[in-house]
């Protein structure tokens, strides 16, 4: 039709008039620059070494030395794991042999030290720390159901919670961008070696004094949905990607996150504060419990489309996509129909009336209508194109639309990963 590109370019492209749309208008005003974090109060951080030198070192050194050096395994008593533990006087040895420590008691009064600090306790936080057989743990250990428990955080605290989960994400981006190969797949287990994963593990730490409870509702959509999608990774980092029906309900029911003091699984995250402390799907009861502190951070008017955002780490999950407070409302509506156009997720058959959704859809129908026979009037408006038009044309007719459910991909994009752990619903 045209004798070159160029020709077709200035007939079909250049010709045509801008698009109106505002948002699509060239920006008048300048790139927004992302403000730095507020400085740390280094000088309260600092942990002053045994020995004759008084060397000084960070929270974040002592407790990677720690975690690198101490002789740490599980450990049962009285049919309890106590996991990665040490005794005492295996505690008091090391800190001889690593600091050139002669004298016993000045071993014991640095691990005394390093307790109050909350660097080190007693595993059930009975006991001071000694020469002696009783089990003790650093603080990353201390918690081993909850992920940011690398440190306990007494630092100051990022006043903007969206900020603040925007760069831990950005640095837990940089780790796995090193270690995906070219098909997407993660080797995890590279991961957990990268040296800005110590600095994740310090830095995450800081959402324990994070309060959701005084986010208004659009901000603690989008926070909740971003929070949930990093700690999928983190977790696979951390704990390894669950590889069955069993390993997943443990995983998604007992892996949590402390949010200002709120410990939320990813259950209670989802169905919990999300979906307005719905029942989780093939659960008898709600996540919160009346009297529970965390039902002062269920929303008031739960969004469906959540389910298009959320990433639980499964190849049938949505992709990945950042979500902001100003305009959740959009990111929404493109997620929404980004994931409903695709065939794996919707299929919209009208020679046969029939409508094919993805699992998800299955679960948590009642988020989206009241039966299965009316998810066809839900799903129509996340639809455009071709298949809304079947859709809206089957639905007109009258006849009974059959609703079926493809099968659910539960693989991950793991390339190497720790397997999860089942029996770890029973560490204390």
């Amino acid at each position: 039709l045209y004798p070159t590109a160029l020709e077709r370019y200035q007939k079909e492209v250049e010709s045509q008039s801008g698009p109106t749309d505002p948002r699509l208008a060239i920006p008048t005003t300048p790139p927004v620059v992302e403000k730095p974090p507020p400085p740390r109060n280094e000088s309260e951080d600092m942990i002053k070494l045994p020995g004759a030198d008084g060397q000084t070192v960070t929270v974040f050194e002592i407790i990677k030395t720690l975690i690198k050096k101490m002789p740490c395994k599980d450990r049962s008593y009285h049919l309890k794991t106590y996991k990665s533990s040490f005794k005492g006087s295996e505690g008091v040895k090391f800190f001889m042999m690593h600091y050139g420590l002669s004298d016993v008691k000045e071993a014991v009064s640095f691990g005394q030290m390093l307790q109050k600090r909350k660097i080190l306790d007693h595993v059930t936080m009975d006991h001071d720390f000694d020469n002696n057989d009783k089990f003790f743990r650093i603080q990353p250990y201390m918690k081993p159901k909850v992920l940011n428990s690398f440190r306990v955080w007494v630092d100051r605290v990022e006043s903007d919670a969206m900020a603040l989960l925007n760069r831990l994400n950005k640095l837990m981006g940089s780790i796995i961008s090193k270690v995906t190969d070219g098909n997407g797949y993660v080797d995890y287990l590279a991961a957990a070696e990268d040296e800005k994963y110590f600095t994740f593990e310090e830095n995450v730490c800081e959402l324990q004094g994070v309060s959701m409870a005084s986010m208004d509702d659009k901000t603690k959509l989008a926070f909740g949905i971003n929070l949930y999608n990093l700690m999928i990774k983190y977790a696979f980092i951390k704990l390894g990607t669950p590889d069955s029906d069993l390993a997943r309900d443990s995983f998604f029911s007992n892996v949590s996150i402390n949010i200002g003091g709120d410990v939320l699984s990813f259950k209670g995250l989802e169905n919990g504060i999300l979906r307005g402390n719905k029942k989780p799907p093939y659960q008898p009861t709600v996540k919160f419990l009346r009297g529970d502190p965390r039902l002062k951070l269920v929303l008031s008017k739960p969004d469906p489309r959540i389910h298009f955002g959320l990433n639980c780490g499964a190849k049938s999950c949505p992709p990945v996509k950042k979500f902001t407070v100003d305009a959740i409302e959009e990111e929404l509506r493109i997620v929404a129909l980004a994931f409903c156009e695709q065939s794996d997720n919707v299929i919209v058959d009208d020679d046969k009336c029939e409508l094919h959704l993805s699992t998800i859809l299955n679960w948590y129908q009642s988020d989206f209508a009241e039966s299965k026979s009316a998810l066809p009037k839900a799903v129509v408006n996340y639809l455009r194109g071709d298949s809304k038009e079947k859709l809206q044309k089957m639905i007109e007719s009258k006849k009974d639309i059959k609703v079926k459910f493809t099968k659910y991909d539960w693989g991950t994009n793991a390339l190497k990963s720790k397997t999860y752990n089942t029996s770890f619903k029973d560490f204390v």
